[in-house]
Parts: structure tokens; C-alpha cells; sequence
């Protein structure tokens, strides 16, 4: 009664003890989230069942209590091999990068060890074949021996591989001579009944010893792989820091030397801008005075060959007074920027001051302009409306037919005013946004009669437009006539006034 009751203390003792690390190691992994502590759980939970087991094989219950308890033990066991397995490779840190002979090895026994409970488990509730049963058991155990094997060759083979594995062969040594031990008790037990119970409780005391060395070193491991990962941040915060500053550094110099190459850009488009603004109005003046002489002659002379010349000469100066004209509100948008000074203008005023400018210019080409005004203010710049008008009244004159008009015409809805001038001449190609854009040059035609232009008005024009807000459209047809429609947004509340 007293060896049963010493047998039963020990057993209880020391699954209490093993419960206790169990609990440990699971509450660390559950704080520290590492998957070593994790794999050690799941090693003494197996071991726990186990011993557990041993309780109730060896106690006063019905037999089929312990036939069931008995067939569970390989279950248990496969357990705790289970988790040696993987806590020795994840110790271990093989992998299919660093070691894959081994990592493949132990790959093929963690699928042993999954299939062999579950083979067991079926045999037992299925086919029920004695002889089956007892080949698992048998194979069961010796892979239980070749695991406690396996685990001691990775330790010896990876013995100066990193700091700590040395010390794991070392905290193994007692689990091996266990292991063992155990596994010779079983044998002996199974097969020539002979009693292992001083056998089964030097195990315990071996497995408890290598229980405390394994927390230890499992705490020592964790500690040492935070520091490395504390280290490899520093380090990697390091390098980043200082490639951060590099990069600064060049940034810097790149800004550097972009604002003084802009400067430098910047003082020659300026002095270049400011001699063509100056060349222009230089040319301006010598032409007005040459256009003035050449009409005071065709006056004095009578119907002529040398009155056509003068007739030419003069509508030659006249265009050549229009591209000067024209260049200069160029110069004038690329001096030094334009500043908008937008206020309500009255349509009415603007156009008949339009009509006024051209009344010469449509008179030689017997053109009539009229004008349809439905809206009669507008929220913009007056001095860039009128250049947006000029340059198209002219263009519509140019490409203009004798005898045929031009129409100026403005109307509005709620939120948009437009702006139109419509001619009935030679048409032209709607897409000159894009042809301007992508030539990187403005498109040079002739007019009816031979007139010439830069072409830089309709680019002026655009520019002007959508510096006020709005944007510029037009329709077309050749022979057929061109009409270009400006829209610009209300700016305010009540500023437009429709015509009543």
C-alpha cells in the first residue's frame, strides 16, 4: 500500500509540476507572442496528458477506463514529440533557406507524427485489428526515439551555428537520457512485465531538470533575440537617418543650383522680352508715320497704275502696323507677368469702340460690322477684352470676303456670358489649339486679299481668355465662315445685366 501510495504522490507531484510549466510557457506566449514559447507549451501539455494518463491506468477504475486511457497515451506522446520537433527547429532555426536537408527532415516527421493518432484513433474505432494497433504503438515509440535522436544530431550539427545552440545540446542531455529511459521502461514493460516504475520516476526527475533548463535557456534565447532585433532597428535607423541626410544633402544642392539656373533664366528672358518690347516700339512709330504719308499720297493721286501701287503699299504697312500691334501685346503678357484689374465692363462701350478701330480696315473690304448684344456687362479685364476682340475683329476681316459682314454679339444665362465674333469667309481649321501647342509656333495664313499675319494672335487670345476665367471656342466650315465663342463664369452676384 505504501509503494502505491509513494507511486501515486510522484506521479501526482510531478504532473503538477510539469501543469506548472505548462501554464508558464503558455501565458508567455500569450504576452510575448514568440513561437518558441508556443511549441514548448505544446511539449509539456503532452507530457502533462501523459503523466496524467499514468494516473488512471495505474488507479482503481473500470477496465474499460483504462483500456481508453491506455490507447490514449500514443496520442499524448505524439504530442510532446510534436512539440520537441518543432521547438528544436524553431530553437534551431532551420529552415528551407539555411539548412533544408534538415528542414525537410523534419517536415516528413512532423507528418508522422500528425498521421500516426489519427491512424490509431480509426483503427480502434473502425477496423479494430490487433495486430495494426500494435505496429502503430510500435512505431509510434520508435519515432518518439528517432525524434529525441534527430533533435541531438541538429543540436551537434548546429552546435557553433549561432550563440545559444550550444547551450540547447547542453539543457537537452537530461530530456535525452529520459527519453531514453522512458522509452526502455515501455518496453520492457510491454513486452517482459517487468516493473518500471523506478525507471518511470528517474524520467520524471530528468524531464523536470531539463524543464528548468529549457525556461531558463528559452528566456536567455528570447532576451537575446529581442536585443538582436533592438540592434538590427538601430542599425537599420542608422543607415536610414544617414541616407535620409545624404539624400537631403544632394536635394539641396540640386534646389541650389536649379533656383540659380532660374535666375539666371529668369535675367536673360527678361532682358530678351524687354530689347523686343523696346525693338518693337521702335518699328511702331516709323510705320504709323510711313502708313500716314502713304495715305496722304493716294489722296493727291487720280485713279492710276501708280494709285494701285500706293493702294498696295499701304495695306502692306497697314499689316505690317498689325503685327507690330500684335507683338506688342505679346511682349506686353511675357514682361514682368500681368496683373489682372477686372471690373464691370460695359459691352456696348467696347464693342462700338472695336467697331470704330476697324471701320477703315472693313470699309476697304466693303465689310459691314454688326453687333448683337444681349448682355450688356461683363466681369473681366477691359484692356485684355479689347486685345481678345481686336485680334479676332481682325483676323475676321482678313479671311473675309468683299461685301460679306462681321457679327459681335454677347448674350448670358445665369452663370455664363458669352462673348461671339462670327464671320462668313474662308473657315478654318477648328483644331488650332492643339496644332499651336504641339508645333510649339502659331500657324501663318494669308487673307483674301493677300494680308499677312503672324499668327501670334489667336495665341495672345487664348492666353488673355483663360487668364480672366474663361475659354475660348470655334466652330467652322471652309467657304462656310468661322465663329469663336468666348464663356466666362459670373464672377459675382447680380453683375450681368441682360438686355431688356
Amino acid at each position: 500500500m505504501d509503494i502505491i501510495n509513494f507511486r501515486y504522490l510522484t506521479t501526482i507531484v510531478f504532473t503538477s509540476i510539469f501543469g506548472v510549466f505548462g501554464i508558464y510557457h503558455l501565458l508567455s506566449f500569450l504576452v510575448l507572442r514568440h513561437k518558441i514559447t508556443l511549441y514548448y507549451f505544446i511539449l509539456i501539455f503532452g507530457l502533462t496528458l501523459h503523466w496524467s494518463l499514468s494516473l488512471i491506468i495505474k488507479g482503481s477504475y473500470s477496465d474499460q477506463v483504462i483500456l481508453t486511457a491506455d490507447k490514449a497515451t500514443l496520442s499524448t506522446a505524439m504530442i510532446s514529440t510534436f512539440g520537441l520537433l518543432m521547438f528544436t527547429k524553431s530553437y534551431l532555426n532551420i529552415s528551407q533557406n539555411n539548412h533544408p536537408t534538415l528542414a525537410t527532415i523534419y517536415k516528413v516527421f512532423v507528418i508522422i507524427m500528425i498521421c500516426l493518432p489519427g491512424l490509431h484513433i480509426l483503427n480502434n474505432i473502425i477496423t479494430k485489428i490487433d495486430w495494426l494497433n500494435s505496429s502503430i504503438v510500435l512505431l509510434a515509440a520508435i519515432m518518439a526515439l528517432s525524434t529525441a535522436l534527430l533533435s541531438l544530431f541538429s543540436g551537434l550539427r548546429l552546435y557553433h551555428a549561432e550563440k545559444f545552440n550550444k547551450y540547447y545540446l547542453y539543457s537537452y542531455t537530461p530530456y535525452l537520457l529520459g527519453s531514453f529511459l522512458y522509452i526502455g521502461a515501455w518496453f520492457t514493460q510491454k513486452y517482459y512485465n517487468v516493473d518500471g516504475d523506478l525507471i518511470i520516476l528517474l524520467t520524471s526527475i530528468l524531464v523536470t531538470f531539463q524543464l528548468v533548463l529549457f525556461s531558463i535557456l528559452v528566456s536567455y534565447k528570447y532576451k537575446s533575440i529581442e536585443d538582436n532585433t533592438i540592434k538590427i532597428q538601430i542599425e537599420a535607423n542608422s543607415k536610414l537617418t544617414t541616407e535620409v541626410e545624404k539624400q537631403t544633402q544632394h536635394l539641396q544642392i540640386a534646389k541650389q543650383d536649379l533656383e540659380h539656373q532660374n535666375e539666371e533664366l529668369a535675367k536673360v528672358n527678361k532682358l530678351k522680352n524687354k530689347l523686343f518690347s523696346l525693338l518693337t516700339h521702335d518699328v511702331r512709330g516709323p510705320l504709323n508715320n510711313v502708313g500716314t504719308i502713304v495715305e496722304m499720297i493716294e489722296s493727291q493721286l487720280e485713279e492710276s497704275e501708280l494709285k494701285e501701287i500706293t493702294k498696295k503699299l499701304k495695306n502692306e504697312v497697314t499689316d505690317r502696323i498689325s503685327m507690330v500691334n500684335v507683338l506688342l501685346d505679346w511682349s506686353y503678357n511675357q514682361l514682368e507677368g500681368v496683373t489682372l484689374d477686372k471690373k464691370i465692363c460695359n459691352l456696348d462701350t467696347v464693342f462700338n469702340s472695336i467697331k470704330k478701330e476697324f471701320k477703315r480696315m472693313a470699309n476697304d473690304k466693303e465689310i459691314d460690322i454688326e453687333m448683337a448684344i444681349c448682355c450688356r456687362e461683363l466681369y473681366i479685364d477691359e484692356n485684355m477684352l479689347k486685345v481678345i476682340l481686336r485680334n479676332l475683329t481682325s483676323n475676321a476681316i482678313k479671311f473675309s470676303e468683299k461685301g460679306q459682314k462681321i457679327i459681335l454679339s454677347s448674350k448670358c444665362t445665369s452663370d455664363i456670358v458669352e462673348i461671339g465674333v462670327k464671320d462668313f469667309g474662308l473657315g478654318m481649321n477648328t483644331n488650332w489649339q492643339n496644332t499651336t501647342e504641339s508645333n510649339g509656333a502659331p500657324e501663318v495664313r494669308q487673307g483674301t486679299v493677300g494680308e499677312k499675319g503672324t499668327g501670334f494672335g489667336l495665341m495672345i487670345t487664348k492666353d488673355f481668355v483663360e487668364m480672366n476665367g474663361g475659354t475660348i471656342s470655334c466652330k467652322s466650315e471652309i467657304n462656310k465662315g468661322t465663329e469663336f465663342i468666348l464663356s466666362f463664369k459670373t464672377a459675382t452676384n447680380e453683375q450681368i445685366v441682360p438686355q431688356i
